[in-house]
């Protein structure tokens, strides 16, 4: 082999290197690009998933608040039930002392009545000892008039007061004063 040969084969060999080194240098920069893209996009999902993550938390935050808020309505709707069962409580002992007062009042105005009937019984010379009016009474023992007359007139005058009266008025039950003792 000759010098020029070898001169030549080293010189293809350094050239084909050279060739080899710039493909290496060339290809490595896009490498390099394609690998500062990948970790950008990389990136790029880290922070879209951080925005989401964010965003549950928000709204898990809403949440809480909404929820805090409702359980303060919620507080405050029982405080108020409460004060107005305290009211109600309070208003109906104030009305059951008003009902033994009303009671007692009823009681006393009753006896005061059955006093008065008895009273008016003991005075009436038409009531017996029973309580119950004599039969034997006229109804218009009441007229004192001599004159057939004048007695008739005040017998009729007194039969149309009395159709007035039931027309007017409901009809009233049979006179008894079983409430009154006598001993």
């Amino acid at each position: 082999m000759d010098t020029t040969t070898l001169i030549w084969i080293i010189v293809a060999v350094v050239i084909v290197l050279a060739i080899v080194v710039v493909a290496l240098l060339l290809t490595a920069r896009g490498r390099r690009e394609r690998r500062r893209e990948h970790q950008h996009d990389r990136a790029e999902k880290m922070r879209e998933e951080a925005r989401a993550t964010e965003l549950q938390a928000r709204q898990h935050e809403a949440e809480a608040a909404r929820a805090s808020a409702d359980a303060a309505a919620a507080s405050a709707a029982a405080e108020d039930a409460k004060a107005r069962a305290a009211e109600a409580a309070m208003d109906a002992e104030r009305r059951a002392g008003r009902v033994d007062d009303y009671r007692a009042e009823a009681q006393d105005l009753r006896q005061q009545h059955a006093e008065a009937m008895r009273k008016a019984d003991d005075v009436d010379p038409y009531v017996d000892d029973t309580g119950r009016r004599d039969a034997t009474v006229r109804s218009d023992a009441a007229y004192t008039g001599d004159a057939g007359d004048d007695r008739d007139t005040v017998l009729e005058g007194t039969e149309r007061e009395r159709q007035a009266d039931a027309e007017t008025r409901p009809p009233s039950p049979p006179e008894r004063h079983e409430h009154t003792e006598r001993t």
